[in-house]
């Protein structure tokens, strides 16, 4: 079954997630967009009876409607009704007028003749009064009563002025308000004026008064509800129209971010099949440009490479190794077989190619053992277990039991209570390897020097011998498994696995491996310990 690509899986998840986000973010719209609608229309309802409230007013106790009063405005309809209810003037479909619903405080929902409306209603009191009173005679010229709240308008201070023949301030002001039906506890002078016409002098006082012998006047303002759906209607339309190009917008740039980000990706496998179907496993991946996270991968890929090779390179040499050195005893246990089967070999022979044969095969076997342990030791220290141990004496123990050959003579100079976390096995081994290779080449009646000491934070472990010595272009190489330096070296018996056992087992401790030699002089090899 083929396997879906991770674009396409990008675009399908970036895309569903803005269309869910859209289509959330519409819904509350829509919902915030009606109830906005509603209240919108509420307050239009308030402002138009509020601005028609200032058209009305009872001029020398007649009632009238000014020029600017807007029975129809903006979809909404006006009316005005007598405090009992009765209707005076309007231009409201009969239907609305007969069902008339007055006296509510807020705007309500009223369902009319099968549909549905916002009404809102407010009683006007004629509270405010304006009376013109001669100076002279003190004959009220005119008056008038208009809706204005009291706690709008607060007391002015007037000055007392008064008139030879005539009425003073105070006077004016008491027939202004007997003819209002009021008196001084009960009203708040606003003003008082003496405006000068062409013909006559005359008083000009304003007042409010809590109560007032006018009528009062209902104004009702009705708005179909149907207008806030109207609204809504036409945000949810916008929204379904844009919410498709909304999707297909993302998904488009959900596509080309997803392409632009797996396209790195795709460099990196392209990269890595060539080199793993390739033959040169030195190629690396390119991360120079890539992204953090994608670079932090394609390096982690070069690290694996880069072991690959190295693995690669030590098996295609261990290989090479392993063949070349048992080449040799193969060989001579077929030709040693091939002459005791013959019929030429007597007794004596055949047990002489026996022997050559068991000489041969120990050989082989002491081969394959060492290179046993340095694969392991080769495949990772998790393997061993290291515990908190005594160096000093585990290589005191070791140089006891060790006998050299050629009359060598090993000399000890061992610091005491130097402890390491160790693997008693393998530093044993270590070294063992340290002394059989110092002592194989080694002086007749040489000296081999064995010291353990303490530098900082380090143990230092020294042999050194007085032998042959290695050159400076070969000392790098020792480490390398079957390794031996030079024809004089090749002489002696090994496998030249002993070095590189002791590097290794050194890298488990995580220790340093340090080796110096001078041609015909001395070698010494020193495993820098971390306490």
């Amino acid at each position: 079954m083929k396997k879906v690509s991770f674009k396409l899986i990008t675009t399908l998840w970036i895309t569903l997630l803005i269309a869910v986000v859209c289509g959330v973010s519409t819904t509350a719209l829509m919902i915030i967009s009606s109830k906005s609608a509603d209240d919108k229309i509420k307050q239009n309802l308030v402002a138009v009876v509020q601005s028609n409230s200032d058209e009305m007013e009872y001029s020398n106790g007649i009632f009238e409607v000014e020029n600017d009063f807007a029975y129809y405005s903006g979809g909404i309809y006006c009316d005005l009704f007598t405090e009992n209810g009765d209707y005076i003037s309007g231009e409201t479909p009969k239907t609305l007028v007969e069902s008339s619903s007055l006296g509510e405080a807020d705007v309500v929902e009223k369902e009319f003749d099968g549909k549905n409306y916002y009404v809102y209603s407010k009683l006007l009191d004629f509270t405010k009064f304006e009376y013109e009173i001669d100076v002279m005679s003190g004959q009220i010229i005119s008056y008038e009563a208009d809706v204005t709240p009291i706690n709008e308008l607060k007391p002015t201070p007037y000055k007392e002025t008064s008139f030879r023949n005539g009425i003073s301030t105070s006077e004016a002001i008491e027939i202004a308000l007997s003819h209002a039906g009021t008196g001084f506890g009960e009203a708040s002078i606003i003003g008082v004026d003496i405006p000068l016409y062409q013909d006559r002098q005359v008083f000009k006082i304003e007042f409010t008064a809590e109560s007032s012998s006018y009528e009062n006047v209902y104004i009702r303002a009705v708005c179909p509800s149907d207008e806030a759906v109207t609204v809504f209607d036409s945000v949810a339309k916008s929204a379904a129209y844009l919410l498709p190009f909304f999707v297909m917008a993302a998904a488009v740039g959900a596509y080309l971010i997803s392409r632009k980000s797996v396209s790195t990706i795709e460099k990196i496998t392209e990269s890595a099949h060539e080199i793993s179907t390739g033959n040169d496993l030195s190629k690396r991946l390119e991360t120079s440009n890539a992204p953090r996270e994608i670079s932090n991968l394609a390096e982690t890929f070069n690290e694996m490479f880069e072991r690959l090779q190295t693995s690669f390179e030590n098996e295609k040499r261990f290989t090479s190794d392993a063949s070349h050195e048992l080449r040799t005893p193969l060989a001579v246990i077929k030709a040693e077989c091939e002459y005791a089967l013959s019929e030429h070999a007597d007794d004596e022979e055949r047990l002489q190619a026996l022997e050559s044969v068991e000489e041969q095969t120990d050989k082989m076997s002491a081969l394959v053992s060492a290179l046993l342990v340095v694969t392991r030791a080769e495949h990772g220290q998790n393997r061993f277990a290291l515990e908190k141990g005594s160096l000093s004496e585990l290589t005191e123990e070791i140089c006891t039991g060790f006998v050299p050959t050629k009359n060598i003579e090993l000399i000890k100079d061992i610091e005491k209570n130097i402890e390491i976390n160790l693997n008693v096995s393998l530093i044993t081994q270590l070294i063992e390897n340290l002394l059989s290779n110092a002592d194989k080449y080694g002086r007749e009646n040489g000296k081999i020097n064995v010291k353990l000491y303490s530098e900082g934070d380090k143990a230092v472990l020294s042999v050194r011998d007085n032998g042959i010595g290695i050159s400076s272009e070969n000392l790098p190489k020792i480490w390398n498994r079957f390794y031996r330096a030079d024809a004089s070296r090749s002489q002696v018996q090994g496998f030249g696995l002993g070095l590189a056992l002791v590097k290794k087992i050194a890298e488990i401790h995580s220790a340093e491996c340090v080796a110096r030699s001078e041609i015909g002089e001395f070698t010494e090899i020193l495993i820098v310990f971390n306490k």
